[in-house]
This record gives structure tokens, sequence and C-alpha cells, in this order.
């Protein structure tokens, strides 16, 4: 068995790998190796434009050369970018949101309330009573 890939192209019932045609093997009708080849992909989740590794040998059914296939796979590039973007995903998913700093300024200073005259004052000779307490010790 080889690997062959390629870009997959579907038309209508027929797919093929950089311009060879996909035929299922086990099949004895060549239109019905071609149908079947073209569902087993599409089933695996292809579809036309996609890079497939596909499985098989180089031979006939009926009239129709091609690609006897017995597999489709996606290329380990591919899989290994997909696993790291679903891994990327996920971590986003389950990581707490954080505020940026800025943003709770904004809110911390909108929240305050200016004191008046009399808390002003207030504050002011808690501070010196304190202050003298402190000069008394």
């Amino acid at each position: 068995m080889s690997e062959f890939r390629g870009t997959l192209l579907i038309s209508g019932s027929q797919s093929s790998v950089n311009g060879s045609i996909l035929l299922m093997a086990g099949d004895q009708d060549p239109d019905q190796a071609m149908s079947d080849a073209t569902s087993f992909v599409k089933r695996k989740g292809f579809q036309s434009g996609f890079a497939i590794v596909v499985t098989g040998t180089v031979g006939q059914v009926g009239t129709v050369n091609g690609i006897i296939m017995s597999d489709a796979a996606a290329p380990p590039t591919g899989a290994t970018v997909a696993m790291v973007e679903a891994a990327r995903t996920a971590s986003a998913a389950a990581a707490p949101v954080r505020k940026k700093p800025a943003a709770r300024k904004k809110k911390a200073a909108a929240g305050k309330k200016k004191a008046g005259p009399k808390k002003k004052a207030r504050r002011l000779a808690k501070r010196t009573v304190s202050k003298k307490s402190k000069r008394n010790r």
C-alpha cells in the first residue's frame, strides 16, 4: 500500500487527488467505486480543496484508471495544527477573564464621592489628634 498526498477535488460523485480518480477498494463496477470513494471521503469530513492523504494502490476498476483507496486521512501537519487550535480554544474558554488596569482605575474613580466641607474638617481633626497622640507617647 502506498500513500498519495495532495488536494482533494470533488465534482458530483467523482473525487480525485492531484488529477488521479479515487476508486473504492472492493468494488467491481467503476461508477460504484467512484461514488463509494466520494461518499467515504465526505463521511470522513473532507471537502473539495482540502489536503488529504489517501492509502491505496494505483490500479484499474473496469476501464477506469485511478487510485484504488482503502483509507483516507488528513496530513499530519494539518492534524497537529487542528489539535493546537483546539487546545488554545479550550484554554481560552477555561481562563478567567481579567480586567485591564485602566478599566479598574476608571471604575474606582467613578465610585468615589467627594467629601463635603464638614466631613473634610472632621477628617483633618482626626489626623491632628492622631498625630498629637503619637507625639505624646
